[in-house]
């Protein structure tokens, strides 16, 4: 991987639905490898490094946290989707309503009748998220469920994973004991809160080490490790391979 040829990897402060209609191809999200081919939806949320959608039917739906609202889902869950029947076509007709009033208000003639477009396109496009998320998704092999307790520790992981590293900090913060967080966590995603914070610090540590050419320790400092060692500990620990020899092996 040439980290020089920025064209090829995007890392957007936007959220990109893609619905695929036709056609088969892969692309790459954070070293993770997603298959487009009828039938399955990928959502690529701000901060996630990904490769330009590939050369398959479908739609694309873009839009902002500032735009819907930013609510915990938004940040977090699933990635993938590879839909039944029913959800196709519940989806399929929520994007066509979705990009009818789109087409009106961005291209139809003005007057006082499109006053409230904005407002329109904001709840029709909810409505589509949240189709969207009633639809069964796969996270790392498992079933994910919505849970609002894992929600919000989610969402403060995702916005607090540098500078926050441990649960009793994070269920301080989020006011519920250690317990109820490690229960609510482990039925939403089958994992410990550690192991959420962990992953997390990982994914980020690998992101800036295969994108970046910052130094190890500039990027453990990003991650919240004062001292290198640490950080390599840490990183070798969660991957078992250091991260010099991680970077080392994407160069190959």
């Amino acid at each position: 991987m040439d980290r020089a040829r920025s064209g090829e990897l995007l890392r957007a402060d936007f959220h990109v639905v893609i619905l695929c209609a036709g056609g088969s191809a892969h692309q790459q999200v954070d070293l993770t490898i997603h298959r487009h081919e009828p039938g399955s939806l990928l959502w690529i949320r701000p901060g996630q490094v990904h490769e330009k959608p590939p050369a398959v039917e479908g739609t694309v739906v873009c839009f902002t946290d500032a735009f819907v609202g930013d609510e915990p889902a938004l940040r977090t869950g699933p990635s993938s989707w590879l839909l039944g029947s029913d959800d196709v076509g519940d989806i399929r007709a929520h994007l066509a309503v979705l990009d009818g009033e789109y087409q009106r208000y961005v291209f139809g003639p003005t007057g006082p009748h499109l006053a409230q477009g904005d407002a329109i396109l904001r709840l029709l496009l909810r409505a589509l998220l949240i189709r969207i998320g009633q639809a069964p998704a796969l996270s790392s092999g498992r079933p994910t469920e919505p849970h609002s307790v894992a929600q919000a520790f989610l969402a403060m992981v995702e916005r607090s994973f540098a500078s926050i590293h441990t649960v009793g900090a994070y269920a301080a913060v989020l006011g519920y004991s250690s317990k109820t967080l490690e229960r609510a966590s482990i039925e939403a995603t089958g994992l410990n809160p550690k192991q959420i914070i962990d992953a997390r610090l990982v994914l980020e540590a690998r992101r800036l080490l295969a994108y970046t050419n910052l130094s190890v320790a500039a990027v453990g400092r990003r991650l919240g490790f004062v001292d290198p060692a640490n950080f390599c500990k840490f990183f070798t620990r969660a991957t078992e391979i250091s991260p010099g020899i991680f970077r080392a092996s994407l160069r190959t």
